[in-house]
């Protein structure tokens, strides 16, 4: 397992893993873009130089959102998203997050991390192109663990 930092470089390969993973995903420029921007920071997790996954996040060292964080399918349940979480709360000691009301998946996994609810944005996701579903604001910070 290696962890490294995200540069520029790596976009085509997030992009591939986000495509794969979300319904709405980003272009390989989108990231390249996003990776560049101040106070952006991320990395990549691979095995044995394969790309496993990524966390995508802005902010600082006081609080940071995720951007997005992405797992490859084969990768799934098996502490690749736990290890990038982790690795990016060394970097901030309050992290912030959106996720879909409708993925109880995601739910379970990031309140097994310890995150908790601190908002709501209403129709926050599109599905089949509309506006429709809302997101659960979560944040995770070293008093909440």
């Amino acid at each position: 397992m290696n962890v490294i930092p995200l540069s520029s470089f790596h976009a085509e390969v997030i992009a591939h893993i986000h495509k794969d993973a979300f319904d709405e995903h980003w272009s390989t420029d989108e990231f390249s873009n996003l990776i560049t921007l101040p106070a952006t920071f991320g990395f990549l997790y691979q095995t044995d130089g394969q790309p496993l996954g990524f966390i995508l996040c802005q902010g600082d060292a006081l609080e940071a959102e995720i951007i997005t964080i992405a797992t490859h399918l084969n990768a799934r349940r098996q502490g690749v998203g736990r290890q990038l979480i982790k690795t990016a709360f060394d970097e901030s000691i309050r992290l912030y997050l959106e996720v879909a009301q409708d993925n109880s998946v995601a739910r379970q996994f990031y309140r097994n991390m310890g995150f908790l609810q601190v908002g709501l944005r209403k129709k926050y996701y599109k599905r089949n192109g509309k506006a429709s579903v809302d997101a659960l604001v979560l944040s995770l910070s070293a008093t909440d663990k």
